[in-house]
C-alpha cells in the first residue's frame, strides 16, 4: 500500500537509504530536510514495513524526483514502477509539465528502468554530484488535468 510518509517514518527512510545505496546515500538530517520542506511531499510502499519510498520537490512547474528507493529483496515486483507511477500522477494533478530526475551514468540498471518508464536523457551533467560523478538528467513530459487545476490541494502530502 502507498502512503503519505512522513517525519515519524525517518527510521524507516533511512534504514531503507542504507539497504538501497551502498554509499553517498541521504544522511538523516536531509531525509529530515525534505519530510520537512514544505514543497516536498513523500510517499512510502508498505507491507508491514516500508519496502519502498519516493520523495518529490515542486519547482516551478515541473515536479523532481529526489530519491526512489525500493528494498533490494524487493525489487523486480512493481514496487518502483507504482511508485514513478503516482509521481506522474502527481504531476498531473498539480499542474506540473514534466517529471525530472537525475540519475548516476554508471548506475546502468536505474537508466534502463526510468528509459523503460518513457523518460527521455536531456542531457549529461558533468560532475554533478558532490563527489565528482556524472549524472544524466532524465525527463518525462506528464499530461496536465484540466479539472484539477482548479483545486486548491498544494502537493504536500505530510
Amino acid at each position: 500500500m502507498i502512503r503519505s510518509g512522513g517525519v515519524g517514518d525517518l527510521e524507516a527512510l533511512y534504514e531503507l537509504e542504507v539497504a538501497c545505496f551502498a554509499e553517498r546515500r541521504f544522511t538523516r538530517e536531509h531525509l529530515l530536510y525534505i519530510l520537512r520542506n514544505p514543497r516536498a511531499s513523500t510517499f512510502v510502499y508498505e507491507v508491514g514495513r516500508v519496502l519502498g519510498s519516493i520523495m518529490l520537490h515542486e519547482e516551478d512547474g515541473v515536479l523532481r524526483v529526489l530519491s526512489v528507493g525500493v528494498d533490494p529483496s524487493f525489487r523486480r515486483r512493481g514496487i518502483g514502477r507504482r511508485l514513478m507511477a503516482l509521481a506522474e500522477d502527481m504531476a498531473a494533478k498539480f499542474g506540473s509539465r514534466e517529471v525530472r530526475l537525475e540519475v548516476s551514468t554508471r548506475n546502468e540498471g536505474a537508466v534502463a528502468f526510468y528509459t523503460a518508464l518513457g523518460y527521455e536523457t536531456g542531457g549529461k551533467l558533468p560532475r554533478y554530484y558532490s563527489w565528482g560523478e556524472d549524472a544524466y538528467a532524465m525527463r518525462k513530459p506528464v499530461a496536465i488535468n484540466s479539472e484539477s487545476l482548479k483545486s486548491e490541494t498544494p502537493l504536500r502530502s505530510n
